[in-house]
């Protein structure tokens, strides 16, 4: 599977991003406490439809917000 685009919403971090990824190589880089991780977890969350960090969906929602 080739992920073109990551759009984010509400996601833990992330009020609205769209992230969209090159057919080759892609790096995810950044200061500590930037979200490179939380990239990764929405990745993952698409994939198999669960957090690979907690059990709860509640707490991938952005704090304030109803949903993701």
């Amino acid at each position: 599977m080739i992920i073109k685009r990551l759009e984010l919403k509400n996601f833990r971090n992330y009020k609205e991003q769209i992230i969209d990824f090159k057919p080759s190589i892609n790096f995810i880089y950044g200061m500590n406490a930037q979200g490179k991780t939380n990239v990764l977890e929405a990745l993952f969350f698409m994939g198999c439809a669960r957090s690979h960090r907690t059990s709860k969906d509640i707490c991938l929602i952005k704090e304030d917000e109803g949903s993701f």
